[in-house]
């Protein structure tokens, strides 16, 4: 008999069971795989930083040699408007870098850290059902017929989010049917002075790359286009990869000395949100509570974020038996889901990237795109104002056309698309 059982060895997963684990809960944690693994989900946010320090793993990051992350860019496909949002100089000192990971490692380095703190984890087992029929003892059973009781669960599983489908709770995102396309390579030309520590959004007709620096020697690249698109097109991942590289100018000249270090792999139909995350005995986080379209990066820092705060909510109900803190986990992230699923579903049109590439923007709008950016997406009410003012901005620039236009039918696109 446990506490918590805890589903899944992410970092949603290994935040909550090191959180846990030091109020002094008994705390199993049974993890499918073997880590370390690999995984995407590269390029953290700066505030992250927050989580890093309050697990302890703020200095073991740095002191693994993760590569620093001082902000993200955003350039059109032939390289004819772009901007940098600097992390360094718009935000406050404790949120002035962030990492770009290898995911392996990364993942490695948090959930043996929960190990440290007295997580009991089990790799390579894999729960096959969760029954939640018992207020009291909720309790899972393993691929290998074992059983295990505790007084709450906590679903990590990622993707898979194992109670979400159990209960038909996962809502896939319409208008987010995309799939991913991406490897790893060496050779790959840094941007230029600072900003090789920086990661690339390239914006194309219909899709977009990412472009991020893990090391001087390595870089995770992949495209995210239509996933009908895809499938209409006929093509294997592979082609459809090399042959948009080879047709959008700014990537293929960064890539023109490329070699490619690992399989190209696809991710498919990975956006998606769950509409109940708590209840007496149960509560889901990280991504299989949702995930969202990767083009700012928030997979990682909403898993961390709201795991933190489900352990705080957890230790609560557990202590006194109030279910207020566990409905706040909901309702914020949810929150969280909602802000960014506005940006995200913007992204895709052509009014909103050429607000955001605006070559002079107003100061206090700016400042308030980092702090989104960042990760601040409970930001004050200025900024929260001022990302109303951008939105009221995009749909006069979708009537008007007051800042630059960007020829958008003369971008390419996703190779056969």
């Amino acid at each position: 008999m446990h506490d918590v059982i805890v589903i899944g060895g992410g970092p949603a997963g290994s935040t909550a069971s090191t959180l846990l684990a030091r109020e002094g809960f008994r705390v199993v944690l049974f993890e499918r795989e073997r880590f370390p693994r690999f995984q995407i989900g590269e390029s953290m946010l700066p505030y992250s930083n927050d989580i890093f320090r309050r697990l302890g793993v703020y200095e073991k990051l740095v002191d693994a040699g993760f590569f620093p992350k001082y902000g993200a860019g955003f350039v059109t496909a032939d390289g004819s408007a772009r901007t940098v949002f600097r992390f360094r100089e718009t935000l406050e000192p404790p949120y002035q870098r962030s990492f770009q990971v290898e995911r392996s490692r990364f993942d490695e380095l948090l959930l043996n850290h929960s190990r440290e703190n007295g997580v009991e984890v089990h790799e390579e087992t894999a729960i096959a059902r969760v029954d939640l029929s018992d207020k009291d003892r909720p309790a899972v059973e393993t691929t290998t017929g074992e059983r295990h009781e505790a007084r709450f669960v906590i679903d990590c599983s990622g993707h898979g989010a194992l109670l979400a489908h159990a209960t038909g709770r996962r809502i896939n995102i319409e208008s987010l049917k995309k799939t991913a396309i991406f490897s790893h390579f060496r050779n790959v030309q840094p941007a230029e002075g600072k900003d090789r520590y920086t990661i690339v959004v390239v914006v194309l007709r219909n899709g977009w790359f990412w472009m991020i620096p893990l090391s001087d020697e390595k870089m995770s690249v992949g495209l995210v286009t239509d996933r009908e698109s895809v499938i209409a097109s006929g093509l294997q991942p592979e082609e459809i990869l090399e042959r948009t590289i080879a047709m959008t100018p700014y990537v293929a000249e960064r890539m023109k000395n490329a070699e490619r270090t690992m399989e190209i792999r696809q991710r498919k139909d990975f956006s998606y949100r769950v509409s109940t995350l708590v209840g007496e005995n149960f509560a889901v986080s990280g991504d299989a509570a949702g995930f969202l379209d990767p083009i700012f990066s928030t997979g990682v820092m909403i898993a961390l974020t709201s795991s933190s705060r489900l352990a705080d909510a957890i230790t609560q109900k557990l202590r006194t038996g109030s279910m207020a803190g566990l409905l706040r986990h909901q309702r914020k992230t949810q929150t969280a889901i909602d802000r960014y699923l506005r940006f995200i579903e913007n992204f895709y049109r052509r009014p909103f990237i050429e607000m955001l590439l605006h070559p002079d923007p107003p100061h206090a709008m700016y400042m308030a795109i980092v702090r989104m950016l960042g990760g601040n997406v409970f930001s004050s009410r200025i900024d929260r104002m001022m990302l109303a003012i951008f939105f009221s901005l995009v749909r006069l620039q979708d009537r008007f056309g007051f800042a630059p236009r960007i020829e958008w039918g003369a971008l390419p696109g996703a190779a056969g698309m």
